[in-house]
């Protein structure tokens, strides 16, 4: 008898909660655990009109760094938090050029643009 009393074992019995993943990483939770990451942590998020960057991390951190393509450009991003702050963006330059606020516009050209912000 295969996984019954004699094998002393539990295979094919339901779990003590029934339909309940056990590892929650295997269950799709792993792909949410990247959004949370990418989107609201290190702050880089999609937006209609280009990448919203909205770092909230913490204040002992002195930046960090991340690449994200979109809409068929590439973004090497640079944050530096130099007054040790855990949300706010005081500067964003793109390419070398200041912009206002923290929306980069969206680019379709096909190239690596580079990003610096600076917290604060």
């Amino acid at each position: 008898m295969i996984g019954g009393k004699d094998a002393g074992s539990d295979i094919g019995r339901p779990g003590k909660n029934f339909g309940q993943g056990k590892n929650s990483w295997l269950t799709g939770t792993a792909a949410w655990n990247m959004v949370a990451i990418s989107q609201y942590i290190l702050g880089v998020q999609a937006d209609f009109d280009g990448l919203r960057i909205d770092p909230s991390i913490p204040s002992a951190w002195d930046g960090l760094k991340a690449t994200r393509q979109f809409r068929n450009a590439t973004y090497d991003i640079k944050v530096s938090n130099p007054s040790h702050v855990c949300k706010g963006v005081k500067s964003v330059t793109v390419d070398g050029n200041a912009i206002e606020g923290n929306l980069i516009p969206a680019f379709s050209d096909g190239k690596t643009h580079s990003v610096e912000v600076v917290m604060g």
